[in-house]
């Protein structure tokens, strides 16, 4: 039986009842600070997002005229070491590192630790962490079904369409991307060319970390490549798109010998374009910009990322068929050094007795009797003489030299794209 007020007391007791149905349901819900998602940051547990995002940084690399080379990432390890792929940085001359929320530029004091074999090292950067929580700290090492990277763009964490066990990951994250588990773990690094370094590679070079530095521009010179001796071969095949050029490298220039060498076996001059002519002069090629570049972008400004010492040696002059190194002009190459990988082969023409004392007048030169014989028989470039470090000549193929110092520029870029497909190592 029920009082005149028994319906309030029902209400009551609903409320009552739903407070506890609601209570029991929070109990069991996640923790939300643990999730992929972009909120606020508590002041005792940072979110997934922010808390990450504040480890990782931007990197921009620099060859040695100051011009880019390329974008990265990199995490942060410890207050001043970030970690970030060493293909990415190997060969820069300097780098830049900046926050993922600014655009403040830091320095690049150097390296603390390298690993080829794991393509990471370790970047002392100007600017030290203040929050103490690098990721490294919750580094998970077992394998996870799902991966997820940061989008600083879209202020959120997003769901990475590649598996870690296959070892790859898109093309189109950037070297150094970090890859986290879903409860924020840091799991691994997106590598050169979409693979990945998986966490126990991360934390080897982590231990390995030294209290000095040293300049990036070192880096290009740390291998565990066994290149073949100069001994072993005899020539290089150019292969390209209006024929095969073929070469010979003197041993009087052993520095621009090795370095070619080099390049040839990491395959770097691969589909390069021949980037510019000089009609029946000279053609020129081993620009790093010309690979992916469009018709109207301006190419040559881009070499390997560093320069090699200027070298004339008097029997090594420019007769038609020299092979030689490039060179940026002189405002914006002071200290007068050959480029890392440009190099340019010489058509050139016939002189006179006569145009060679011009020569010598109005360039203050002094042509030996060799030089003399050459250029008023073969042709060549006589007013480059001592301007250039000659390496090599060719020994076959001076009809695709002539054929392609012949074709149509726009400006002193062949209208139709000509391509160093790959070059290859002849052995004697």
């Amino acid at each position: 039986m029920f009082s005149h007020n028994s319906p309030l007391v029902m209400q009551r007791l609903l409320l009552i009842c739903l407070a506890l149905l609601l209570i029991s349901c929070g109990e069991g819900k996640p923790d939300q600070s643990q999730t992929p998602t972009a909120s606020a940051p508590t002041a005792s547990r940072p979110t997934f997002y922010n808390r990450n995002l504040g480890s990782t940084v931007r990197l921009i690399t620099y060859d040695v005229y100051g011009q880019k080379l390329a974008d990265g990432l990199g995490i942060y390890v410890s207050p001043d070491v970030v970690l970030t792929p060493m293909s990415f940085v190997k060969g820069a001359f300097s780098a830049k590192a900046m926050t993922m929320e600014s655009r403040t530029p830091y320095s690049v004091y150097g390296y603390a630790a390298y690993s080829i074999a794991d393509d990471l090292v370790a970047l002392r950067i100007g600017r030290r962490r203040s929050d103490p929580l690098p990721p490294l700290d919750t580094l998970a090492l077992q394998p996870s079904d799902t991966t997820y990277t940061l989008d600083s763009r879209r202020g959120k964490t997003i769901k990475t369409t590649f598996g870690i066990d296959n070892g790859r990951a898109n093309t189109d994250l950037l070297p150094g991307a970090p890859v986290f588990c879903p409860d924020g773990r840091l799991h691994a690094m997106v590598g050169s060319e979409g693979k990945i370094i998986d966490g126990a590679s991360l934390e080897r070079i982590r231990r390995r970390i030294a209290e000095s530095h040293s300049n990036i521009y070192e880096l290009r010179l740390k291998t565990d490549r066994k290149y073949p001796a100069a001994s072993t071969i005899r020539g290089f095949r150019l292969c390209t798109t209006m024929g095969n050029i073929e070469i010979a490298l003197s041993d009087l220039t052993p520095a621009y010998r090795d370095n070619f060498i080099r390049l040839v076996s990491d395959h770097f001059y691969d589909s390069l374009l021949v980037h510019r002519v000089l009609a029946g002069y000279l053609i020129q090629t081993g620009a790093a910009d010309s690979k992916h570049a469009g018709p109207d972008d301006v190419v040559g400004w881009q070499g390997p990322g560093y320069t090699l010492e200027m070298q004339s040696h008097p029997s090594l002059f420019h007769r038609r068929g020299a092979v030689a190194a490039s060179k940026l002009p002189q405002d914006h190459n002071r200290s007068n050094r050959s480029d890392g990988s440009q190099f340019f082969i010489v058509a050139g023409r016939r002189f006179t007795a006569d145009d060679l004392r011009q020569i010598e007048k109005d360039y203050g030169k002094k042509f030996s009797a060799a030089q003399i014989e050459a250029y008023t028989t073969a042709g060549g470039a006589p007013y480059l003489d001592g301007d250039y470090a000659v390496f090599g000549h060719v020994t076959k193929g001076m009809d695709v030299v002539d054929k392609i110092a012949a074709v149509e520029l726009v400006g002193d870029r062949p209208r139709r794209d000509i391509r160093l497909k790959k070059i290859e190592i002849l052995k004697k």
